[in-house]
Parts: structure tokens; C-alpha cells; sequence
């Protein structure tokens, strides 16, 4: 997996994204988190750790353009994001809390399996809870 940390911002795939991101005309941004967010949600099944790693990372960005405040001090936090943040989209918002929630809620697939087989699966759920938080979700 490449992590570095169990947050949404530190893995090589969320890094790699977050990279794509800053590369990318802003007003592009939304439309390819859109892409990242919708690739999970449409995948049968669980999707394949680098692919969830990149819609969390998206999800988190989310978040955090909404809620900068409560996001400051994430790890790997990308600045561009504090001058440029992502839209206040619904669409884009309730995507990412979708992703969000099943990071939270699923005890299958690769990415939890990793980070079970490493015992930091709690850590890493801590991670997207923090993020669901940043969307006004607290996964009651």
C-alpha cells in the first residue's frame, strides 16, 4: 500500500491524487473528484485498495475545503486546497460521504484487510470519521 500514516492524506495513491489535483485547472477539480468518488461507488463489491485510497483522499479534500478549520493539522494536508478549495456541491458532498461511510462500515475487501493484517484498522477508520466529521456527518 505505500502508507506512511493511517490518515486519508497519507498514502503514495491519496498523495499521488492530491498531486493530480494541484496539477489540474481548478475549476477541472470537481469533475475528477467526481470521477475518483463514482469509480468506488460504482465498483461491485469492494474496490481494490489504491482505488478507495484515492476516493477517501478525495473525500477528505472535500471536507476539508468545507471545513478548513476542523481539517488544519491533518497530515499531508494539501495547501493548495486552503486558496483553492473544492466547490460546495451536494453532489460532490454526499458522494464523499458515501465513500466515507464505507470505508467506515466495511470489514472486507483489500484496504481494510491491509490495514488489519498491520493492526491499524482502527486508526485508519479514525481517519475517514475524521473526514465524514469535516462533511457534518458524524456516522451515527
Amino acid at each position: 500500500m505505500g502508507a506512511t500514516g493511517t490518515g486519508p492524506f497519507e498514502n503514495d495513491d491519496a498523495l499521488d491524487l492530491l498531486d493530480d489535483l494541484e496539477d489540474a485547472a481548478p475549476d477541472d477539480r470537481a469533475s475528477r473528484v467526481l470521477a475518483v468518488l463514482d469509480a468506488v461507488l460504482a465498483s461491485p463489491g469492494s474496490a481494490d485498495a489504491p482505488e478507495l485510497s484515492e476516493a477517501l483522499a478525495a473525500a477528505a479534500a472535500v471536507g476539508a475545503s468545507l471545513s478548513p478549520r476542523e481539517a488544519a493539522g491533518e497530515p499531508y494536508l494539501p495547501e493548495w486546497l486552503a486558496e483553492q478549495p473544492l466547490p460546495d456541491d451536494e453532489e460532490l458532498v454526499e458522494k464523499s460521504r458515501r465513500v466515507l461511510r464505507h470505508a467506515i462500515r466495511s470489514r472486507e475487501g483489500e484496504w481494510w484487510e491491509l490495514w488489519d493484517e498491520a493492526g491499524l484498522a482502527d486508526e485508519a477508520v479514525g481517519g475517514c470519521r475524521r473526514a465524514l466529521a469535516w462533511l457534518g456527518d458524524r456516522d451515527d
